[in-house]
């Protein structure tokens, strides 16, 4: 639904890229899977913090609690921003990824 949610692709190239998802005061929720390689399911959200510095991130394919010493996405106005820092999950060069993002 267009302004409300968007599902779409991005190949990582390791740096800060920055997601448009068409809304009005970014991203609330948002959900990564890789798939062009073995990956986890990675999702935030906003009532665990999108920040422009570290964010807790969950796995749905992990029962572990979330991990809260990583800065892999930022909130951007427009969606979300993929960082530098997630080159070994969500941003592996050249690989491929789905997204979910809920405004």
């Amino acid at each position: 639904l267009a302004g409300i949610s968007k599902v779409g692709s991005y190949t990582a190239d390791a740096s800060l890229t920055t997601i448009d998802c068409g809304f009005a005061a970014g991203a609330r929720f948002i959900l990564i899977k890789r798939t062009d390689a073995a990956g986890d399911w990675y999702w935030w959200t906003s009532a665990h913090g999108i920040v422009a510095g570290n964010d807790p991130y969950f796995r749905f394919n992990d029962t572990a609690i979330s991990v809260n010493d990583t800065d892999y996405v930022d909130p951007h106005n427009d969606g979300f921003q993929i960082t530098a820092a997630g080159s070994s999950t969500i941003n592996v060069d050249t690989g491929e990824y789905i997204f979910l993002a809920i405004a």
